[in-house]
Formats: C-alpha cells, structure tokens, sequence
C-alpha cells in the first residue's frame, strides 16, 4: 500500500535558503531508491518557521527498509543542521483515496 511519510520541522530564518538547498541534495540523493516514488517540500504560509517535508513510497516496508539502511544518515545529513531544537514530527499514512482517480495501491 502507498504510504505518505511527513516530517514536519522549524528551521530559524536565517537558515531557510541553506536548508532549501540541502533539502535538494537529499532529493537528489534518494532519488532512484527501491520503492521511492517522490519528494515534496512544504513551506507552512501560517508558520513561516515551520516546513513540511512529505514523502510518498510504495509501501511501508520500501520505507522502512531505506530509513533502516546505515547509509540514510549519510543521505540526509545535509538536512540536519537546520532543524531547530527537537521540534520534529515524523508520521507514516497510508494512502486511501485519491481525487484525481488514480487508485491507491493496497
């Protein structure tokens, strides 16, 4: 089943260009791994402070097995230096349903 992982964090303003630009690396890096499909970075209008990074994977278990690699500290070390304090939230959702009527994978 598609999954959705969303990791929402605060970055200080003085680092949000920095943390942008890392934030492509790490696209860039991930880019082609097992069960991978694609990356969005959101910037809260609301929060200015706060992104949201929104992932989707194939399933659960592509995710897993990638974020349990030792190598994703090293892909995603760019990243790190940005998120402020241990404000961070990580969430895993299952895709349900989708408007465009491409179905979801279950």
């Amino acid at each position: 089943m598609t999954v959705r992982i969303m990791v929402s964090a605060r970055v200080q303003e003085k680092d949000r260009e920095a943390f942008e630009e890392a934030y492509r690396q790490v696209t860039a890096a991930v880019k082609g791994t097992p069960g991978h499909l694609r990356d969005e970075l959101l910037h809260d209008a609301e929060q200015p402070g706060r992104y949201v990074l929104l992932a989707e994977w194939e399933s659960e278990e592509a995710f897993r097995a990638w974020e349990d690699a030792p190598s994703h500290r090293e892909t995603a070390a760019p990243m790190y230096p940005y998120w402020s304090g241990g404000d961070i939230e990580r969430r895993i959702f299952d895709l349900r349903a989708r408007l465009d009527g491409v179905p979801s994978r279950a």
